[in-house]
């Protein structure tokens, strides 16, 4: 009687693992594609249209370990050198960030008073 509830068991085991493959617990989710930067606008017009349309971009989040650095602006996962829309990302430090649109530059700082 023991055997056949074992083998039952272990039918529906199988049949659960036949249903579909397994997904790995620790893969990284799939990132969206990265903006390319825009061509520079000429006109005053679409240099206010395309500042109103992108988002202002938000420091997420921080990692810095001795060989990499990355951050997270607006849910985009980026290194130095790396382009957020109209943005490129100067340098990542343990406080914050430096942006350059435009030949401006800018430092964002991580909010940890959000949690």
């Amino acid at each position: 009687m023991k055997r056949i509830a074992f083998a039952f068991a272990c039918l529906a085991l199988l049949q659960d693992a036949a249903a579909g493959p397994l997904r790995d617990p620790f893969a990284r989710p799939a990132l969206p594609p990265r903006a390319q930067p825009a061509a520079e606008p000429t006109d005053e017009a679409q240099l206010a249209a395309q500042a109103a349309a992108q988002p202002a971009p938000r420091l997420r989040a921080l990692m810095v370990t001795p060989g990499r650095a990355l951050a997270n602006i607006n849910g985009q996962i980026l290194a130095a050198g790396e382009w957020f829309g109209d943005y490129q990302l100067i340098k990542v430090e343990e406080r914050g960030v430096t942006l350059k649109k435009r030949g401006m530059t800018s430092v964002l700082l991580l909010d940890e008073s959000r949690k």
